[in-house]
């Protein structure tokens, strides 16, 4: 039987990197502020927000594996992972020149949660999200 999550189509974004930053500054990066609302002029717009072109992201639907003291095959990075697509993944990685990586970012969210099934990434994509590279949006389930 399919969970509610299954039956609306989920889809996972994924960044895939090499990060020199400490554990702490990898981290900062992503962190929401919560002392002011969105609306608020001294709201203060996390980096990871500042990078996609949004002003917010739902923590609820990220996930990370801490940043490695070395870099490791990209198979084995994925591997503790939640990202079911992972042969496409690898090969997106392959096409991009990425063999190697010691941190992964992934937003997974249902297709209806989000406006048009997308979470809205601006584009043209940086090269460099927090030492990460954004690989693309695979389907989750």
């Amino acid at each position: 039987m399919k969970t509610d999550y299954e039956e609306l189509g989920t889809h996972v974004y994924v960044w895939i990197g090499t990060t020199d930053k400490s554990e702490e500054e990898y981290y900062k990066y992503f962190e929401l502020e919560c002392e002011h609302e969105l609306d608020d002029p001294n709201y203060k717009i996390c980096g990871f927000c500042k990078d996609i072109g949004e002003r917010w992201y739902d923590e609820d639907f990220s996930f990370f594996l801490p940043p490695l003291k070395k870099e490791v095959d990209i198979i084995d990075i994925l591997e503790d992972s939640i990202i079911f697509d992972k042969e496409n993944v690898i090969k997106k990685c392959n096409e991009l020149g990425i063999k190697k990586a010691n941190a992964l970012f992934g937003y997974a969210t249902p297709d209806a949660f989000t406006k048009d099934g997308c979470l809205h990434i601006a584009t043209p994509y940086k090269e460099n999200y927090n030492g990460l590279q954004y690989i693309g949006k695979f389907l989750h389930n």
